[in-house]
């Protein structure tokens, strides 16, 4: 049986992992950070509107402008762990996570949640083999006494809030050291250090946006903003309806 996902789950499932954390990325409805003032004191350098956040207020500027995002793409976590690959809009959610060797599709609609089952699933929900065999490959409703056991956990990966603030409350904190060049697959970021964590902005705009976190123990996550990706119930034919549904 799966553990209902805590707030950290994301964070140990990759980063996140599964919280791991979101991004801004490009075209991100984000709201950008705030611009630093226009003239100082004299003995005070004028920093330009446009320079990367500086390390001792990154974390907290990371964190603010995440909240303000409206959809997310995050990609990535630690293959020994925990993998993702999830949209998340505030209506609507899908994608796969695969943790302890066990493999989920997911699909979120408003408060309806559904799981397309494969043998791995049915092995945790402790189906016998003809009730897998009518459920095989079917979308299956976690409000249903046969997925129910998902609900919980899938109800809080799934939950764009959920996510973001998991995130936020990880990457606002102390001790990253100042920001440096870095290659993203030919695209020029910025990388902030914490102890052996780290993570990634790129230049958009006037501001800079989270597009991954990496973390030794945690894995990778990749993230992408912008407007949301319209997400819809499965086909009728698709949803099992049998006994236990």
């Amino acid at each position: 049986m799966i553990r209902p996902v805590q707030k950290r789950f994301l964070l140990r499932c990759g980063a996140l992992a599964v919280a791991l954390v979101c991004a801004a990325c490009s075209g991100s409805g984000g709201t950008p950070a705030a611009l630093p003032p226009t003239s100082t004191a004299p003995s005070s350098p004028v920093k330009p509107f446009d320079a990367p956040p500086d390390a001792a207020t990154v974390g907290d500027t990371v964190a603010n402008d995440m909240k303000m995002w409206v959809a997310i793409h995050v990609k990535g976590g630690d293959s020994q762990k925990a993998k993702l690959d999830l949209q998340l809009n505030h209506d609507s959610a899908g994608g796969t996570v695969e943790t302890g060797g066990l493999a989920m599709q997911l699909l979120r609609v408003g408060d309806k949640i559904w799981v397309k089952f494969n043998k791995g699933m049915a092995d945790a929900a402790r189906l016998s083999a003809k009730a897998f065999a009518a459920v095989d490959g079917k979308w299956v409703p976690t409000d249903s006494r046969m997925a129910g056991i998902f609900r919980e956990g899938l109800s809080r990966a799934l939950d764009f809030d959920f996510f973001v603030g998991a995130i936020s409350d990880d990457l606002d904190r102390p001790g990253y050291s100042e920001g440096e060049p870095a290659d993203l697959a030919g695209t020029p970021a910025v990388r902030y250090r914490n102890g052996s964590r780290a993570i990634y902005l790129k230049r958009s705009g006037s501001t800079y946006e989270l597009v991954r976190y990496e973390s030794p123990t945690q894995g990778t996550l990749d993230f992408s903003g912008g407007d949301p990706v319209p997400l819809q119930a499965p086909p009728a034919a698709e949803i099992y309806s049998g006994p236990g549904s």
